[in-house]
């Protein structure tokens, strides 16, 4: 591409100032080469049209009559009307010039812009055309997408660290939980049901037997807990068996209907794309829980030998999506922030649907 080429041979603050002013006269060229022209050709039809009027009124008047319908005065207001085919002509021209050499290139460029807000460098390549001057910031934009590309690659380096880390530590707390705290929470329930057998009153029965419900209760939400940190069914099973699990959960806890669905034959990934999948249709639904008040949603993952697409739907108050993955922050979209940076970590496409009152969709693309 020569777009590339001549931006790293020519970057924009050094610029030569000749070949700015040579394209700035290059336009203008190409406005006096399509105005002049109209306006010559208006000009003799003007000229056409009091030679044509002459010769039909000597053809068909007497002298008199014609010395009459020639007068000066009269002639002039045949012609007049004439006088305005020259500003209708460069209305013509200069609406097809704006549109075609400036709107319709910014309105490319515009929407080769929104693409690289949402990462896909390659887009803002395109060339658009248009006047020298849309052309030159095209090659601006394009720099500016060389160096987001060198700083977000190392951005993703960081985060992907971050998570990396911060999967260790879940799991680490897993194991803590499991081999520890709940461990010691089932002892205390068997210490609780012997001393049930010891004890006569029935008052006192009774408190115990609260005891070991409460604790009953607290080692379910501790093993919870820990299948949330650490998905023990996506290490041994693999992706399809801990997306249906994760549904079921949520169903039982917090009643609201999950459908899941698998489509085409699922094919093991490597670890780290299926745990991160994992993570996505999580925090989707976490969301869907936490903001959308929705009552139904679905989770569908779809296998076929080109990509593998990961769908969340559901039926809640839907909001606003923001233009731009910068804006996440700023608007308190933190879930969808992190489900965007866990998809470009591995390479994924993000896409998101929703608009309020009306619903969520949410789309992961891996090809």
């Amino acid at each position: 591409m020569t777009w590339n080429l001549e931006m790293r041979t020519n970057p924009p603050n050094k610029q030569n100032p000749l070949s700015f002013v040579l394209r700035q006269s290059l336009t203008l060229r190409r406005i006096a080469n399509l105005i002049l022209p109209l306006t010559l050709i208006s000009v003799m039809i003007a000229i056409g049209s009091v030679l044509a009027h002459q010769w039909e009124m000597r053809l068909h008047l007497s002298e008199e009559d014609y010395q009459i319908a020639t007068d000066p005065a009269l002639e002039l207001t045949l012609v007049a009307p004439l006088v305005l085919i020259p500003p209708l002509l460069f209305s013509v021209a200069a609406l097809w010039f704006t549109t075609s050499q400036i709107i319709q290139p910014l309105q490319r460029l515009e929407s080769q812009a929104a693409a690289l807000a949402w990462g896909n460098f390659d887009a803002i390549q395109n060339p658009v055309g248009g006047i020298p001057e849309i052309q030159h910031l095209q090659l601006e934009l394009v720099e500016m997408a060389r160096k987001l590309k060198k700083a977000q690659e190392g951005l993703h380096d960081y985060i992907g660290a971050i998570t990396f880390a911060q999967e260790e530590e879940r799991a680490r707390l897993a194991r803590e939980l499991h081999d520890d705290t709940i461990q010691a929470v089932i002892a205390l329930k068997q210490r609780v049901a012997l001393a049930q057998k010891s004890i006569h009153d029935e008052r006192e029965k009774q408190s115990l037997k609260e005891l070991e419900t409460l604790a009953e209760q607290t080692i379910d939400n501790l093993r919870r807990l820990t299948k949330g940190l650490r998905p023990i069914y996506l290490e041994d099973l693999g992706l399809v068996a801990a997306l249906h699990t994760l549904t079921r959960e949520i169903e039982h806890t917090y009643l609201i209907d999950v459908a899941f669905q698998m489509i085409g034959k699922e094919r093991r990934l490597p670890y780290e794309i299926e745990l991160s999948l994992y993570r996505i249709a999580q925090e989707a639904l976490n969301n869907t829980i936490k903001h959308a008040n929705a009552t139904h949603a679905s989770l569908t993952i779809s296998y076929s030998p080109s990509e593998i697409v990961l769908e969340i739907i559901d039926n809640g108050l839907g909001f606003t999506v923001p233009q731009s993955p910068t804006e996440f922050a700023a608007q308190g979209h933190f879930g969808l922030l992190g489900i965007y940076e866990r998809s470009i970590l591995i390479g994924a496409q993000l896409e998101i649907y929703s608009s309020t009152s009306n619903g969520t969709r949410l789309l992961v693309r891996l090809t």
